[in-house]
């Protein structure tokens, strides 16, 4: 039977033995890291006497320094939010609000589409394959949406786009008079080198909204902040909503999530993010291989792995069950695909941002799941 939506399988996937469902932060405490852990009554202690904008101001010049947005470090329009599924909440309210119509990529994780449809905020799908850049002019000049909302790099499937094709983007935006909605809440997991994307952003003069976070990165067991960053036409409008939600995130939070930042500016992304994802990512691909399942994007570098079922009598819902009862919890595909669900019943997720021990174990799991043991 198929759920009615991915965050019920991920609720699922949290109490089974072997969880791969949620694409939160769940790997091991590095050293160095389990330092700042030890800190914590310090951290707490520093939080209650520090100025809110103080940690704020840290936390953004950090965050977007780590990225290498040098740009968004000292922008006055970039709020705080308690998660990025909040701050997408304030964007689908602003949509709302003005009668937008939103062209949202297809796939991807169903509950930015959930969020918009609850605002009522009219959708079109918007595929991967559009925004190719053979197809990306003709995409726009048919585009019956007032707004283009883009996760990059994508969940599930890892799709970027190179700095070309990102500049042509934010050209045709401007042509066409689009709203750019972007989630970048995988961010640091792409190879791709960084460059300033909101220095291109503030230069075009385009309407933009861009949501970045920091729960699929750091494992602070869910302690986490959003940043909300906006054109500037669009800031007294955005932070009316905001204010009406809340007045700030937990200065604790944000001091403790300022030392994870510090510490990986210190180690490097590569030791201190990627090194474990990339180990789980060969364990479950050497698992797989010679089965029915196979990676549809081989080159993806995020914290999740996508996988094609090439059995055809095999649904995604129906391998997700049978891997519920070995006690390993995936997603299946099917509600990323959120305007026909259909279209990924061929489909399931892996979440990498998990142990390597555990995940050793999961794929013994998962290859007698799939009667190979």
């Amino acid at each position: 039977m198929r759920l009615p939506n991915l965050t019920r399988y991920e609720s699922i996937g949290i109490n089974r033995t072997f969880n791969l469902a949620d694409g939160h932060a769940h790997q091991p405490q590095s050293v160095s890291q389990r330092q700042i852990v030890g800190r914590l009554p310090e951290l707490f202690d520093e939080a209650e006497y520090a100025r809110q904008s103080d940690l704020e101001e840290e936390f953004r010049g950090l965050f977007y320094g780590l990225a290498g947005q040098r740009t968004a470090a000292t922008l006055p329009r970039a709020l705080c939010c308690y998660s990025a599924s909040l701050s997408t909440d304030l964007i689908a309210t602003y949509a709302a609000s003005r009668g937008l119509r939103v062209a949202l990529l297809h796939p991807c994780f169903d509950n930015l589409a959930t969020i918009m449809k609850r605002r009522e905020v009219p959708l079109v799908p918007l595929s991967e394959q559009q925004l190719s850049p053979e197809r990306l002019d003709d995409t726009f000049a048919n585009l019956a949406a007032d707004a283009v909302f883009l996760t990059l790099p994508n969940n599930p499937t890892g799709f970027e786009m190179s700095r070309e094709a990102w500049e042509r983007l934010v050209s045709l935006c401007g042509r066409f008079d689009k709203l750019l909605i972007l989630d970048f809440t995988f961010r640091f997991f792409s190879r791709q080198p960084f460059w300033d994307q909101y220095e291109l952003l503030e230069q075009s003069g385009i309407r933009y909204l861009a949501v970045e976070d920091t729960g699929k990165t750091w494992p602070t067991q869910d302690l986490k902040c959003s940043i909300l960053a906006m054109s500037p036409d669009l800031h007294a409008d955005i932070l009316e909503l905001h204010n009406d939600i809340l007045l700030n995130v937990s200065p604790f939070i944000l001091r403790l999530l300022n030392e994870y930042l510090k510490d990986t500016e210190r180690e490097g992304l590569p030791s201190a993010i990627w090194a474990t994802i990339d180990r789980n990512r060969q364990m479950v691909r050497e698992a797989i291989d010679s089965t029915f399942l196979f990676p549809e994007n081989p080159d993806s570098t995020i914290s999740v792995e996508w996988l094609r079922i090439r059995n055809p009598s095999i649904r995604s819902v129906d391998l997700v069950d049978r891997l519920h009862g070995h006690g390993l919890g995936i997603l299946p595909g099917d509600h990323f695909y959120w305007a026909d669900l259909s279209e990924g019943e061929r489909f399931v997720r892996f979440a990498l941002a998990r142990s390597p021990e555990m995940v050793e174990r999961a794929c013994s799991i998962l290859r007698e799941g799939i009667g190979l043991r």
